[in-house]
């Protein structure tokens, strides 16, 4: 599903713009949707995000709990402001990620599509576990929350959302832990490649 790791980050308005989005604040969740309970805590989310502030949601990934969250959306009569994105020649993956002030990931959000996230310079909302609290505590680039917490994805969206300094900074954090990353993997790959050929 992810894409290539960019590391520049284009500002959200121009972003939103080019893959068609309205210029509003922009919450984007990225799959897989497969879980039925962060499927309803996503939903709930949005709609105590929606009572503070003007928002759209925007779904990004496959998975047949999408349903689950465009029904709840309108039962609460926010059905307009949910988008589905799917990827296709025209609209890339990181173009969409690019549009969001912030990205909610799911529990089973690969490591790999977390660090696209990061590259595209967005901080990350993400359901504490010990992978994502590895990657993104020590070195502030979103907010983690307890999955039992009612309340805990709502808070972390909305403070993120009404803080533009720290959103500013978390994103700006997130560009330099992907580059980060991607040199240590890059690294990694050519001593892997250093070792065959003295083996060989």
């Amino acid at each position: 599903m992810s894409a290539p790791l960019t590391f520049s980050p284009p500002d959200p308005i121009t972003a939103r713009s080019s893959v068609g989005l309205a210029g509003l604040p922009t919450i984007v969740a990225i799959g897989p949707f497969n879980d039925p309970a962060h499927a309803e805590r996503l939903a709930d989310a949005f709609t105590t995000v929606r009572r503070r502030c003007m928002a759209q949601l925007v779904l990004l990934g496959t998975g047949v709990e999408r349903a689950t969250v465009m029904r709840r959306a309108f039962a609460q009569g926010l059905g307009t402001s949910v988008h589905l994105v799917r990827h296709t020649s025209s609209v890339r993956w990181s173009d969409v990620v690019a549009a969001a002030e912030v990205v909610a990931s799911s529990p089973t959000t690969d490591p790999t599509t977390v660090l696209d996230v990061l590259a595209v310079g967005r901080p990350l909302v993400a359901p504490a576990n010990p992978a994502t609290v590895r990657m993104i505590v020590p070195r502030s680039v979103g907010l983690v929350y307890r999955p039992d917490a009612p309340s805990g994805m709502a808070d972390a969206l909305l403070r993120l959302l009404t803080t533009p300094a720290l959103r500013h900074g978390m994103g700006c954090r997130a560009t330099e832990v992907a580059r980060r990353y991607e040199l240590q993997r890059i690294l990694h790959q050519s001593d892997e490649g250093n070792e065959h050929e003295y083996r060989a």
